[in-house]
């Protein structure tokens, strides 16, 4: 739903606004033309990006405010109790790593309620494999912009299957006598109208005054990293390790800015999305991929550090790094026989 509108309201928008600030822009100097309208521009990158994702954080926002207030949440936590045991973590778990596709730090915050022999496994799981709302907006805003909305699915499936095996390499099973199994049953109720608006309100207000400054601020930056090049000298640096995985050295800065913050990832909607159009499905999911998985962003990062201390918050990064790169590697060389 997000995709057809946003496809349906970008040429309107961009005829009837965006094109006009170009030309009108084209008498100021150099510099403003490159941080405003340019292809990392405030104006032109913040909007294209804000209508490919503001759709998609509301929809998200009102899909997990039904769940929760469903109780459907908690029936699906007694529920997979047995199976996430096999990955090292109990049912009482995943509320926190459910909590992380709102927002990574909350999640981190809530696995204190986990008890001492599973909270470390579900740290790693968040940190991997939980999205939060700005990587899941960003994220369908590039298979959107791409043409692609279709490859979201098996991204998600991806983080879910990566996630698991991540977490039980690095942390093994969790025995029965490692936590309480849960029995209670959860009761399914009909949502409050008044409860749902509160809680898509809450999220939509923190996209809106949270999210899209700090993107603002991240476009500003890379018109300028552009205009003076060291984008392209990043690019062309990065360049022969980005062929190990197919991909183009001019989609480093995104990987790199995504490292900052998740939504850095729609850095890679430059120029109206031209480079990852020109781009084939497999690349556009591996570069997704790779961007969102290599490392947790360095808010999350943070707080892990103030929670359980530097060593493990090193131990949370080196391992994800390495999983990362491994399944993009796979990934990739998948796609490459496939075409």
């Amino acid at each position: 739903a997000a995709y057809v509108f946003a496809s349906w309201a970008q040429p309107i928008v961009d005829g009837l606004a965006i094109t006009p600030l170009k030309a009108l822009a084209e008498s100021w100097p150099q510099l403003a033309q490159v941080m405003l309208t340019g292809g990392y521009g405030a104006i032109t990158l913040g909007w294209y990006s804000f209508l490919w994702a503001f759709p998609v954080v509301l929809l998200i926002s009102v899909s997990v405010a039904i769940t929760e207030e469903t109780g459907l949440k908690d029936r699906i936590t007694a529920a997979l109790d047995p199976w996430l045991r096999r990955v090292g973590l109990s049912g009482r778990d995943l509320i926190p790593v459910l909590s992380g596709f709102g927002c990574n730090v909350v999640a981190v915050f809530q696995s204190r309620s986990c008890s001492a022999c599973t909270r470390k496994s579900c740290v790693s799981l968040i940190a991997f494999g939980s999205a939060c709302s700005y990587q899941i907006g960003a994220s369908l805003s590039i298979f959107g912009a791409a043409g692609q909305p279709g490859l979201f699915f098996p991204y998600l499936a991806l983080l879910i299957l990566v996630g698991a095996l991540h977490t039980r390499v690095w942390h093994g099973a969790l025995p029965q006598e490692g936590a309480q199994p849960l029995h209670e049953r959860s009761f399914l109720q009909k949502p409050s109208l008044r409860a749902v608006g509160w809680r898509v309100k809450a999220a939509l207000g923190q996209f809106l005054k949270q999210a899209m400054p700090i993107f603002i601020v991240i476009c500003l930056v890379a018109a300028l990293l552009e205009y003076f090049g060291v984008i392209a000298w990043v690019a062309a640096g990065v360049a022969p390790v980005l062929g190990v995985f197919h991909l183009p050295g001019e989609v480093a800065p995104g990987i790199l800015f995504s490292i900052l913050r998740k939504d850095g990832l729609l850095t890679l909607n430059s120029g109206d999305g031209a480079l990852i159009t020109a781009m084939s499905a497999g690349q556009v999911l591996v570069l997704v991929w790779l961007a969102s998985t290599l490392t947790a962003c360095l808010v999350t990062l943070w707080t892990v550090r103030k929670e359980l201390g530097w060593t493990f918050a090193a131990q949370i990064a080196g391992r994800q790094m390495l999983t990362s790169i491994a399944s993009a590697w796979l990934i990739a060389a998948l796609f490459a026989q496939a075409e």
